[in-house]
C-alpha cells in the first residue's frame, strides 16, 4: 500500500515528460545450475497426500529467496540450493 508521500511523487513524476520511472527487475540466479533427483516420500497409509516438493530457502540481509525442487524427477538448482540441500537432508547427494 502506497503513502501519501509515494502517491504524491509519483504524481509529479507522472506530469513531468523528462523523468522516467523504471522498475527493479529481478534476473534470478545466474551462476551455475546442478541436476538433482530427491527421492519420492512413502505415502502415508492415512489417505493424507505427501508434499511432492522440498522448500529451500534462502536468506540474507538483502532479500530472501524460496525454491521449490520436485521429487521423483530430475530437477536442475541454482548452486547455492544443491549446498544447502547436501549440508541439511540429503548428505548423499
Amino acid at each position: 500500500m502506497a503513502t501519501k508521500k509515494e502517491t504524491i511523487l509519483e504524481e509529479e513524476l507522472s506530469r513531468d515528460d523528462l523523468t522516467v520511472k523504471v522498475g527493479e527487475k529481478d534476473e534470478g540466479f545466474k551462476g551455475q545450475y546442478v541436476p538433482v533427483f530427491l527421492p519420492e516420500l512413502p505415502d502415508s497409509g492415512d489417505g493424507m497426500k505427501v508434499d511432492k516438493y522440498e522448500h529451500v530457502t534462502l536468506a540474507n540481509e538483502d532479500k530472501e529467496t524460496c525454491y521449490k525442487v520436485i521429487r521423483g524427477e530430475w530437477t536442475e538448482v541454482p548452486w547455492p540450493v544443491f549446498v544447502a540441500l547436501k549440508q541439511g537432508r540429503y548428505p548423499k547427494l
